[in-house]
């Protein structure tokens, strides 16, 4: 039975983000909390990590945008949007030598002063899409401020991309790249910046140069210092997940810049279609695999949320940007999946990872898979449904 947009908006609307403004928001310190149990409390004395606040930040801008208006009584989704802003800007930035540290405890104190390069990609993410739902200025030189740092800290001129952290940590991983990318893209939408999508033409060419296979059309994950895939069956990894969010995010790319990728967009998505899914009877059947090797063996069984969303996410731009009449009917699939596996009936809730008998492996609901969810399904409503206001 196909996932109807009114059955979307519903989720979204009357669910989901009254519940993460609400129990998710930490109205006593401000930001929001990491986690819910599964009956919808937080778990309110642990760790608050810098990716949340930046996820849910562009979650409440981006539902700013499209207009939801709720419920009497319930928070503005800019009121909650700025909460995260305000924790964000005041407990994370270090001045020296700037950059975003990784937590802090429920009021503030930095827990863990590590400044990783994914999460910075994410803080990026938060900015752009808070100054363009608020117009609030701050929000754009804290970017401005990012991008100088990552420039002076992590760029690494010789090879290309940048270090993981300021250690230089190895593996190099392509994922913090992959969300760079899809952060310079939402600034460039937010404030126009050319710089934005130069930056963004850079990491399009690393992507050509050294993260993709083009003869296997495969995606590494992990990578020595000079972009080489590491020994072993680690560089022999790749992530379904991944394939299917480079996809969209190239063909959004390609919008912004003309520069054309479907060519590669295609493989990645073929390669994803045909060795990322599970085809095997059961609970999990029709869903994404977390990780499989390049010649196409599954590693494990289990499935977690964000591949699945990514796939959706991957269908719209097929449809989208080539016209791809099957992906339509993939896309209904994966939505029947998504709300039959993963989404915990009318609660706003998720299962976030699931073994192969469907049982879920946590028992608690990460806020970080609201961006996943958020995003996968306003670009069903919008490219589907040609809805563009919630």
């Amino acid at each position: 039975m196909t996932v109807t947009g009114d059955q979307i908006r519903a989720w979204l609307c009357d669910h989901a983000l009254p519940l993460w403004s609400s129990a998710g928001l930490d109205d006593r310190d401000g930001g929001f909390f990491d986690d819910l149990t599964m009956a919808g409390g937080a778990v309110a004395d642990a760790p608050k990590r810098l990716r949340v606040q930046a996820r849910q930040i562009y979650v409440f801008s981006h539902a700013d945008v499209l207009g939801w208006n709720p419920a009497p009584g319930q928070i503005a989704p800019l009121d909650a949007a700025a909460s995260g802003f305000e924790f964000m800007a005041a407990h994370y930035w270090r001045d020296d030598p700037g950059g975003f540290v990784f937590s802090t405890g429920r009021g503030g104190a930095v827990s863990d002063a590590r400044i990783e390069l994914y999460d910075q990609a994410f803080a990026l993410l938060a900015c752009a899409w808070y100054f363009r739902a608020s117009g609030d200025g701050r929000a754009k030189t804290l970017a401005e401020r990012l991008l100088v740092f990552l420039d002076a800290n992590l760029a690494d001129a010789g090879n290309g991309g940048y270090f993981e952290n300021l250690a230089h940590d190895l593996p190099r991983r392509q994922n913090p790249h992959m969300h760079l990318l899809e952060a310079l893209l939402a600034l460039h939408h937010a404030t126009g910046s050319d710089q934005a999508l130069a930056r963004a033409r850079d990491l399009v060419g690393l992507f050509r140069q050294r993260l993709f296979d083009q003869d296997t059309g495969t995606l590494g994950e992990f990578f020595d210092v000079d972009w080489q895939p590491v020994d072993g069956t680690a560089g022999q990894i790749v992530e379904p997940g991944h394939h299917y969010e480079w996809t969209w995010l190239l063909h959004h790319y390609a919008a912004a810049t003309g520069d054309d990728c479907e060519h590669e967009a295609d493989l990645l998505y073929r390669f994803a279609e045909q060795q990322g899914i599970d085809r095997e009877p059961g609970p999990t059947e029709g869903l994404v695999f977390d990780s499989v090797l390049r010649r196409g063996v599954d590693l494990d069984d289990n499935k977690r949320l964000w591949g699945q969303t990514e796939a959706i996410k991957a269908q719209t731009a097929r449809l989208e940007f080539t016209g791809d009449e099957a992906a339509g009917a993939r896309l209904d699939a994966l939505l029947d999946r998504l709300f039959d596996c993963h989404l915990v009936g009318e609660t706003g809730l998720w299962r976030e990872h699931l073994q192969r008998d469907g049982t879920p492996i946590r028992d608690t609901v990460p806020a970080t898979s609201f961006y996943h969810l958020f995003l996968a399904l306003t670009e069903v409503l919008r490219v589907r449904d040609s809805v563009t206001m919630l």
